[in-house]
């Protein structure tokens, strides 16, 4: 609505009343700025409305009440939810991404000088499973190149359990979910035959079998034919099996690449904290 007013008040011509600007004072703000450093806003990405009060019963409940102060829908999908701390907000984003009824709630870290508008939840955090790669090139290195070809690395998990680091390497990124999912890597070496690596995704929301896009069914796709007998280009073999949590979990190690350097942090594998 607002995107739609404001390109409408660019066609228009102003009385010198209505360019008096209102000068906003600190006593005006009336949540203060530090706030916001608890707080996450989200939205479902979704074709259609979904049912507000339940979404917050849902999430309290799993995120507990005693880690979130309140969870408010301040428009249609659209949510501010206020944490006990910034590392209960920070915990919620590593176990994500997060889904309502199969549709992802995309989370981002609240900023008290945007508009619910200026939120793109264009970028979704998500670990990825790269198959089919030689034991010996089984490395921190290797996971974080492959993984630049998805989207931006966040981690690398280097624990071998379920088959990781084994089977298969497990890359942690943020990828842009205005284009289609990638399904697959190609592994060139000097000395060998190139090779296809697929792709699987952890917790991966509803996405469209047809076009490829995260938030609708094919059945809603507005790109995608609809054919009898039709093959899809995408399908459910893209969700990757979540792995088992045990008390017996081996300690590994994540490798944490930093915003600020190329040097990446390591972290017990132990704090990534539980998938709900």
């Amino acid at each position: 609505m607002a995107d739609s007013l404001l390109s409408k008040l660019g066609e228009l011509t102003f009385t010198a009343e209505e360019q008096d600007a209102v000068v906003v004072t600190p006593d005006a703000v009336a949540i203060p700025a530090e706030d916001f450093a608890c707080s996450l806003v989200g939205k479902v990405i979704s074709p259609s409305t979904v049912d507000g009060s339940r979404l917050v019963w849902q999430f309290r409940s799993i995120w507990r009440d005693d880690k979130v102060q309140g969870i408010s829908e301040i428009s249609p999908n659209f949510f501010l939810i206020a944490f006990a701390s910034p590392a209960n907000r920070t915990n919620v984003l590593k176990r994500g991404p997060w889904d309502f009824q199969k549709y992802w709630f995309a989370l981002e870290q609240a900023d008290p000088n945007q508009t619910i508008h200026d939120y793109s939840f264009q970028h979704m955090c998500i670990w990825v499973c790269i198959h089919n790669i030689p034991l010996s090139l089984m490395t921190t290195a290797l996971a974080r190149a492959l993984g630049a070809s998805v989207g931006k690395v966040i981690m690398t998990d280097t624990c071998l359990e379920d088959g990781n680091m084994g089977e298969f390497m497990r890359v942690r990124v943020s990828f842009d979910t205005s284009k289609p999912q990638r399904r697959c890597v190609v592994l060139s070496r000097p000395d060998a035959k190139a090779s296809m690596c697929p792709l699987q995704y952890e917790r991966l929301p509803l996405f469209c079998h047809g076009c490829g896009l995260i938030g609708h069914s094919v059945l809603a796709c507005s790109t995608t034919p609809k054919v009898e007998g039709q093959k899809f280009q995408y399908g459910a073999w893209l969700r990757a099996p979540l792995p088992k949590r045990s008390a017996s979990r081996p300690r590994g190690r994540l490798s944490v690449v930093g915003d600020d350097t190329d040097t990446p942090e390591m972290v017990d594998s132990a704090s990534e904290g539980p998938s709900v």
